[in-house]
């Protein structure tokens, strides 16, 4: 075995052994899709017993760079994390955090303006086309379930797919689903998803036109409405605050 891990100490001893083979998978000692050894032999090497290998293995589950397979062919292999385990990370992250709500405005105010400013200097016009078919489904959406949980997901990421940019895809869109999370146990009306795809509109206007500067301004709006909007839905059994999700008796 020619991995150079050492033995652990007694405290901290499945935190260790996560250290040690997160930290190698990141040097590139540990390549994606490689089998680390059997249970008994990585223990034995640790010095641990195999309960507290597994309760590591379950750990770097969690952090998306490891996968356990069961069966005669199976054992923990290196996963390449993927996007989708990051962004449920943060979304849960956000939800245990309760931000207030003008801080999902502050990190939006940050990054979409930018987006979209990007998007009126390289969208195609397939790009373009795609958003503004996106607009007519929602448009025909009174229900708002799709509206929300598909549409307006679909429309700003492809905002960002556009940027080609994934570090801003993933803040993006993590913010994103958390707010749409929001959105349901709030209980947005009809007059708020409407309000959605005006500003939704307004946006491909300034792409379509080429105009970074008026596809900044519409996005800044836009956010500003989401946010006024999102304030005052009073129907769900709890309410969002600027200092986050709260039930009802307990605005004060």
């Amino acid at each position: 075995m020619g991995f150079k891990f050492e033995t652990v100490k007694a405290n901290r001893i499945s935190q260790n052994i996560v250290e040690q083979i997160r930290g190698a998978i990141l040097s590139g000692e540990l390549k994606i899709g490689e089998q680390l050894p059997s249970e008994k032999d990585f223990s034995k090497h640790f010095g641990v017993s195999k309960s507290s290998l597994r309760e590591a293995y379950r750990v770097l589950e969690a952090y998306g760079l490891l996968e356990i397979r069961q069966g005669m062919s199976g054992g923990a292999f290196i996963k390449e994390v993927d996007l989708t385990t990051v962004k449920d990370s943060l979304v849960n992250y956000f939800f245990f955090q309760n931000p207030g709500l003008r801080e999902y405005t502050q990190i939006r105010n940050f990054l979409e303006p930018q987006v979209v400013r990007i998007c009126a200097e390289k969208a195609t016009i397939e790009d373009i086309e795609y958003l503004e078919n996106n607009i007519k489904a929602m448009e025909q959406e009174p229900d708002g379930e799709s509206f929300m949980s598909d549409l307006d997901s679909a429309f700003h990421k492809k905002l960002v797919d556009i940027t080609g940019n994934k570090i801003i895809s993933l803040v993006v869109e993590s913010v994103q689903t958390a707010l749409i999370n929001i959105k349901r146990i709030v209980h947005t009306d009809d007059r708020f998803l409407k309000m959605v795809c005006n500003g939704h509109k307004k946006i491909v206007v300034s792409i379509r036109q080429r105009d970074p500067e008026r596809a900044s301004q519409a996005m800044v709006d836009h956010i500003m409405d989401v946010e006024k909007g999102m304030l005052s839905s009073k129907n769900g059994s709890m309410i969002i605050t600027e200092n986050g999700l709260l039930k009802q008796n307990q605005e004060k």
